[in-house]
């Protein structure tokens, strides 16, 4: 008995030895293995590759960094030109059962070297490539390489040429409709047209966009003559405008839409309404003359609702969006229509007309651009009739779904008015870190961000625009790094929570050290808030009327405020702009009694404007004042500074 004892007792001991020994020698792999090939980084980037190939080496095959560390060998062997030695470490990476997203470049960069090798074995890797990772750039190009494979290796035989040309001729076909303003594009053009084939108007069509997406207008041009201008109007216009050919862009807009428009994508039509309006002498004007031409085809949506856009009075402007809903009532600005008139129901007191309106709006169009503004005033509507608990289920509603909207702002006031209209009154600041705690190759790539290996994070994802934007972010590029992230945040239909490490990106503190120094009396908040939405954190940014800075002052009103308020000598640029932007924003504010909204739309619309609208509108609350704003631009920035002013609250 006390034997059998003993014997499990050891078995138990043992197996717990080994386990211990098991994770001891994990952990002290995946130590050695980091220590490896963060030493191995600085060589790598000095240009030193014999010195890095030989400390990456020395990462352990148990490390979760093995298979950069062998990327990283086969980059060195390519960079001192051993070619075979590079294909074999890549082979490893991709002979492996590993699902990293660093399997794929290194397939599709062993095919490379092996195309350039002239190793026959490239043409199955590269058609690997397309069946395995059909959706990434590493298959889009791979069709670029299989197009040269066909085209330089014809076999015997004129029939069993001709087939290869054509199996040639679609694969770079191919290549061009899914990147033509890739890197291969324009070599594309040139093979197709080596190989001596008679080009249909759709192939004519491809090559035509591939010079347009690359900026050879003149090519597209020419290119675009061996098409039908049925099929290709849009292209010509386009192709027009760039040449700065206005008339005759403006006559292949016109005739285009009126006789030719069924054919195009919308997206195609609106991009050219915008291209001619663009370039009419006033905005106005191009927008009455395409309404003016009684459109029926694809487009004439757009146009009528931009016409409606342009439409001041309130009578006039309910009467042409609820035409514009009735003829259109599917179409992509339906809902936008119904807003419209729904807001303009609400503005004139019809409440229950516009209670009834916003319900239809909520049942047929759910999260779509407008929603966060009806459900914020169905609470509204709401509380005028006294279902004050439903008033505020909407309120909750808002900040719930949109919460990074300027009518999240406005819900959260009217839930909790004691805290005043502006309840953040300062930030603790947080750095801008990379945007993701875990990735999905064994968080292969958040190891890489924090060993600094950026080039490798950036080519491994290359397809997700946070990690892009933290990565221009690092290299000091913060206008381009918070422009990227907001642009990727707008495409998230539902949104993080407040801590997720992506809003920082979107969002992020850039100068606010400078900004509690010289903020004056100002809500510090509000003053960063305008600074990312007049420059996105650009100092040297310069608009197209001559606006400066960070604050986006005119020369005369910057030296006119440095002169008047004695400004110290010696300060940076960065400094006395924010300095001049927060005395500018405080006077504003003095001189309208004593309100942020006010100052908000006064350093966008101009003091007069604000104090005219004083007189002009006819509004009870906020909601109704900046509801009516007469100026789109004033009317958006307003809304867009108290959104980030909110989101800056809620992140920070």
């Amino acid at each position: 008995m006390r034997r059998r004892k003993f014997d499990i007792y050891l078995a138990i001991f043992l197996l717990i030895a080994t386990i211990g020994y098991f994770v001891y020698s994990n952990f002290a792999a995946e130590s050695n293995g980091v220590e490896k090939y963060s030493e191995a980084l600085e060589p790598y980037k000095s240009g030193d590759f014999e010195t890095a190939y030989k400390i990456f080496g020395k990462v352990p095959y148990s490390s979760s960094l093995k298979q950069s560390a062998l990327f990283r060998q086969a980059r060195c062997a390519t960079n001192n030109g051993d070619i075979q030695t590079a294909i074999k470490k890549y082979k490893k990476i991709v002979n492996s059962s590993s699902k990293s997203s660093i399997v794929p470049i290194s397939h599709y960069n062993m095919a490379v070297l092996m195309y350039e090798e002239q190793d026959k074995r490239a043409k199955r890797h590269f058609k690997k490539i397309i069946k395995n990772y059909p959706a990434s750039d590493y298959a889009i190009a791979s069709n670029y390489y299989l197009g040269l494979i066909e085209a330089t290796n014809l076999p015997k035989g004129k029939k069993a040429q001709e087939k290869a040309k054509e199996r040639a001729l679609e694969y770079f076909k191919t290549y061009i409709t899914k990147a033509p303003d890739g890197r291969f594009a324009i070599n594309s053009v040139k093979a197709i047209k080596s190989l001596d084939k008679t080009l249909t108007n759709y192939d004519n069509l491809l090559i035509a966009k591939a010079y347009y997406a690359n900026g050879e207008y003149e090519n597209a041009k020419n290119a675009l003559k061996g098409t039908t201008l049925a099929e290709s109007w849009v292209d010509f216009a386009k192709t027009e405008y760039r040449l700065n050919h206005k008339a005759e862009a403006n006559k292949y807009v016109e005739d285009g839409l009126a006789k030719q428009a069924s054919a195009i994508s919308p997206e195609d039509a609106f991009e050219v309404i915008d291209m001619y309006i663009k370039f009419a002498p006033q905005r106005k004007d191009g927008i009455q003359k395409l309404n003016s031409l009684g459109l029926k085809s694809t487009g004439a949506d757009y146009v009528a609702y931009l016409n409606c856009n342009e439409v001041i009075s309130s009578d006039k402007k309910e009467a042409c969006y609820r035409t514009l809903y009735e003829k259109y009532p599917n179409g992509q600005f339906s809902a936008e229509s119904l807003y419209n008139i729904f807001i303009t129901k609400y503005l004139q007191k019809k409440y229950y007309d516009a209670q009834r309106i916003g319900f239809l709006h909520l049942k047929k169009f759910p999260n779509v651009k407008s929603s966060p503004a009806v459900t914020y005033f169905m609470g509204k509507i709401a509380y005028k009739l006294k279902h004050y608990e439903s008033a505020n289920n909407y309120y909750k509603q808002v900040v719930a779904e949109y919460p990074d909207s300027y009518y999240a702002f406005r819900a959260n006031y009217n839930l909790h008015k004691d805290d005043g209209f502006l309840p953040f009154l300062e930030l603790t600041y947080k750095p801008v870190i990379f945007p993701y705690k875990k990735s999905l190759d064994n968080n292969l790539v958040v190891k890489l961000a924090y060993l600094k290996d950026y080039d490798l994070v950036e080519e491994l994802c290359k397809q997700d625009k946070f990690i892009q934007s933290w990565i221009s972010y690092e290299k000091g590029d913060y206008t381009v790094s918070a422009v990227m992230a907001r642009n990727a945040m707008e495409e998230i239909k539902v949104k993080p929570p407040y801590d997720d490490l992506r809003w920082r990106l979107v969002y992020p503190l850039h100068y606010y050290d400078s900004v509690l120094k010289l903020k004056g009396t100002n809500n510090p908040i509000i003053i960063e808030s305008i600074i990312k939405e007049e420059s996105h954190f650009n100092p040297y940014a310069r608009s197209s009327v001559g606006a400066e800075g960070l604050m986006q002052l005119m020369p005369s009103t910057y030296a006119e405020i440095v002169k008047n308020n004695k400004m110290p000598e010696g300060m940076s640029k960065i400094n006395s702009n924010i300095a001049a932007g927060s005395i500018y924003y405080a006077g504003l504010k003095k001189s309208l009694v004593n309100r942020d909204l006010y100052a908000i739309s006064a350093y966008n619309g101009g003091i007069g404007s604000v104090q005219g609208w004083f007189t002009k509108l006819i509004y009870n609350d906020t909601d109704e004042f900046i509801e009516q704003i007469p100026y789109p631009e004033t009317k958006n920035y307003v809304k867009k500074v108290l959104r980030t002013y909110w989101t800056y609250g809620n992140i920070y």
